[in-house]
């Protein structure tokens, strides 16, 4: 059994590989940065990027919607760490070792020898769940079933290339301690249909899919080498259908940041104070 298991690992790891390496032959070559690399890159998309229109980082590429109050700001400045931040919305997991447009290198370009801390949020885009969520809120408004047969098929498939991004920053960032960062909870038991604008079951159907997308990113980085960091219990409450500077998340009406099941700043503050707690209760700081 234990045969089985560990040569279906690696091949799983394999096609990962097989599929970061057929994007990489698409764009220029990741390189390690000429000064060894920041003591902390941020990696991901929308979920640790943006916070909407409060905030805003007109710096950073337009694309990437990058917020000045971010979690891995936030994890900078508690840390003390100098911060490479990479993370831009709309990220997808090739665009690690690929451009994801226009004045945006591959997010692993960050990567280097005098990287201390790595963090990794993303994912969602990968499993297109945002098409599957508002398949769920139109099911609703047309009386039909939020469930799509290619939902769960769709956050597994992603554990191969997952796993082979874990491993390809070991190697360019060798000396990094990496934490991948969860979906908090976006809607409780029951929901509040008034306010996310879900019927009561297709929330469940809809919390279930972040579940399960938290379950296969837990897992790669789990077997992979990093520590995954739980924020959905400790989210608990803090959900879209809590009030406003109380929410993690903002609804269909987003008052916050205009971006609909994207995080507030109450959010970040909240998913950055306990990717922190982890970091510490690792000895990082020792």
């Amino acid at each position: 059994m234990t045969t089985v298991r560990n040569r279906s690992r690696a091949i799983a790891v394999a096609a990962g590989l097989l599929t970061l390496f057929a994007a990489a032959m698409h764009a220029p070559a990741s390189a390690a940065p000429a000064d060894g690399g920041a003591d902390y890159v941020a990696l991901g998309d929308s979920g640790a990027a943006t916070t909407g229109v409060q905030r805003f980082d007109a710096g950073a590429p337009l694309r990437c919607a990058r917020s000045t109050a971010n979690t891995p700001k936030l994890v900078a400045a508690d840390l003390g760490l100098r911060l490479d931040d990479r993370t831009c919305s709309g990220a997808r997991i090739p665009h690690l070792t690929t451009s994801q447009g226009p004045g945006i290198a591959p997010q692993f370009d960050g990567l280097g020898p005098n990287t201390r801390l790595v963090t990794v949020h993303i994912g969602a885009n990968d499993t297109e769940m945002t098409g599957f969520v508002v398949a769920c809120h139109t099911a609703g408004l047309r009386g039909g079933v939020c469930a799509d047969p290619a939902w769960d098929p769709a956050i597994d498939k992603i554990f191969a290339a997952y796993s082979a991004a874990l491993q390809q920053i070991t190697a360019l960032a060798p000396n990094a301690k990496i934490f991948v960062d969860g979906w908090p909870l976006y809607v409780r038991d029951g929901g509040c249909p008034a306010l996310i604008g879900l019927r009561p079951e297709d929330a469940a159907v809809v919390q279930r899919a972040f579940d399960r997308l938290n379950s296969v990113v837990a897992r790669a980085a789990t077997e992979y080498g990093a520590t995954y960091v739980d924020t959905r219990t400790p989210s608990a409450g803090h959900d879209m259908c809590a009030p406003e500077g109380v929410r993690w998340f903002d609804p269909l009406v987003a008052t916050e940041t205009l971006v609909p099941y994207h995080p507030t700043l109450t959010g970040m503050r909240g998913v950055a104070d306990i990717v922190v707690a982890a970091v510490r209760a690792s000895g990082f700081e020792d």
